[in-house]
């Protein structure tokens, strides 16, 4: 599996920053590309929440399933999602300062028939490592704005 990572500091208490960001509802409003996150079930945040998903990637457009396997409020959430692409999004928070440091590792692999239709596979991996940085960043406007 390829892997992107990315790091930021959010000038918000932890709580705050991990209710926003563990809620597959508040995804498409961070997360580049993310076109939706629909049929989420239940409503409640927590393992074993499911939801759809539709992601653009190079105008190749990437579906499936995703869900909540891990929350440990206000610690640690992670989503894996299968489909169109195989993925692991692990988010990562501490205290830092006042504020909360955000650490994002995500796991990843493309399906054969949406790899043929990308380019390259070291262009998907480099825009895949942009969106991990882009994401955080577009969560802490969001959440410092």
């Amino acid at each position: 599996m390829a892997k992107a990572s990315a790091s930021v500091v959010i000038h918000k208490p932890v709580q705050e920053v991990f209710a926003y960001t563990a809620s597959p509802a508040n995804g498409p409003a961070f997360i580049p590309n993310l076109n939706e996150n629909s049929n989420i079930k239940p409503e409640q945040v927590g393992v074993g929440q499911t939801f759809d998903w539709r992601f653009n990637m190079s105008g190749v457009d990437l579906r499936g399933k995703a869900e909540v396997t891990e929350y440990d409020a206000p610690h640690r959430a992670k989503i894996v999602s299968t489909g169109d692409g195989n993925s692991t999004w692990t988010y990562s928070f501490q205290e830092e300062n006042g504020g909360t440091k955000v650490d994002l590792k995500v796991e990843y692999e493309i399906a054969e028939t949406a790899m043929q239709k990308l380019a390259n596979k070291l262009v998907v991996e480099q825009l895949n490592q942009r969106t991990a940085e882009q994401s955080l960043e577009n969560l802490k406007t969001i959440l410092e704005g």
